[in-house]
């Protein structure tokens, strides 16, 4: 699953110790594309910069 987002089911493993993705793999599909798609809205709306703690 390396270079894969890691799928939890929250209700039965609320510290999310376990990935479950190789056990329910046609979840990573409709996953994927969502990742996809907000990486294009990435291109035409970038987020804004990260706050930087050292200057004041």
């Amino acid at each position: 699953m390396n270079g894969y987002p890691k799928v939890f089911n929250v209700e039965s493993d609320p510290q999310e110790e376990h990935n479950i993705g190789e056990m329910y793999n046609w979840v990573l599909g409709p996953l994927l594309k969502a990742v996809e798609e907000y990486k294009t809205t990435l291109v035409r709306s970038p987020n804004p910069p990260g706050a930087n703690m050292t200057k004041f």
